[in-house]
């Protein structure tokens, strides 16, 4: 009897030690996605703070309402500097860049496949918060980046 008690037990103890390897292994590779979850994360925050730095222009953005009321307010002034009145007058994407205010570079659906580029200044709230266009490019298409200009 003792054998076969031997026998179990040292199979109870294999059976042990591999559940406890296993969990052990199972907790690295969990730890690990973990410390790269992590990192992941940061590295965002890293690339968000740097889009927001002073003078750091961001990423491309989708035109969302806000951009939208932005390029209404001043749809006059860029079809004055243009010299041509447009039917559709549609934000689609944009780039912001923090100065002493905001810059914003914003792509404009103008008709079928016609697109332009206008750059609007949004000035401080101390300074009245006032928008003005200053700059335009004519004749973009979809695929032309925004760009400072």
């Amino acid at each position: 009897m003792a054998r076969k008690f031997s026998a179990l037990q040292s199979a109870a103890v294999i059976v042990f030690l591999s559940l406890s390897l296993s969990l052990r292994v199972s907790q690295s590779v969990s730890i690990k996605l973990s410390e790269f979850q992590i990192k992941s994360d940061l590295e965002a925050v890293r690339l968000k703070r740097m889009s927001q730095l002073v003078g750091g222009p961001s990423g491309v953005k989708e035109a969302d309402a806000e951009i939208q009321d932005i390029l209404d307010k001043t749809r006059t002034g860029f079809e004055d500097k243009a010299g041509v009145k447009f039917d559709e007058f549609t934000a689609i994407s944009y780039r912001s860049q923090v100065v002493a205010g905001t810059n914003y570079f914003i792509k404009v659906k103008v008709g079928t496949d016609k697109y332009v580029h206008v750059k609007v200044f949004k000035s401080l709230p101390h300074a009245g918060g006032t928008l003005k266009v200053e700059n335009i490019q004519l004749n973009k298409s979809l695929d032309d980046d925004i760009s400072n200009f």
